[in-house]
């Protein structure tokens, strides 16, 4: 068996969040109690996050690393404890989530994972937003008009991250 690791890439970061949020849950369902980390790659070296991986969790059945900004791991060191986990653990109990607002991420990072757990997020279609905006304030029973939902939609960022952030205040 292989490594448990994903690669999301992408400048959809809300749909890149809500798959991770789904491999967390369905850790939590098989596992029951999780430990949850989660590194940025500019701030934390490859070697510090991969001995969390590497660490067999005393209290928790599972272990989930969720790496940011995985496309600014360039140095060939940091490359190589990736790869070397990824080729050698066939733990399904601790998982490496990378995920990057980039497209890629350095090649030797991308071939090790799965293709099966590689997807890249794009973002919405303009003709897509509106129907979201709507539908997000349905599920949360509100309605909204046509021209509320302009308006929401020139000033808030192209993902639905920033638009569900934004769109909640409403519900206050």
């Amino acid at each position: 068996m292989a490594a448990s690791v994903y690669l999301y890439t992408g400048p959809e970061i809300g749909e890149q969040n809500d798959a991770v949020q789904k491999i967390k849950v369905s850790l939590k369902k098989k596992f029951g109690e999780i430990e949850e980390y989660s590194f940025y790659a500019n701030e934390t070296s490859a070697a510090e996050f991969m001995t969390v991986l590497q660490n067999e969790s005393l209290f928790a059945s599972a272990t989930c690393v969720v790496v940011k900004n995985a496309d600014v791991i360039k140095k060939k060191d940091e490359i190589e404890i990736i790869t070397g986990w990824i080729a050698a653990s066939s733990s399904e109990t601790n998982v490496l989530i990378l995920q990057s607002e980039e497209i890629a991420v350095d090649s030797k990072i991308e071939k090790a994972v799965p293709p099966q757990n590689k997807k890249v997020f794009w973002e919405m279609f303009e003709n897509q937003k509106p129907q979201w905006v709507e539908k997000f304030f349905r599920k949360n029973g509100f309605r909204i008009s046509m021209d509320a939902v302009t308006e929401i939609l020139d000033m808030v960022e192209n993902n639905t991250e920033s638009l569900k952030t934004e769109c909640s205040r409403f519900f206050y």
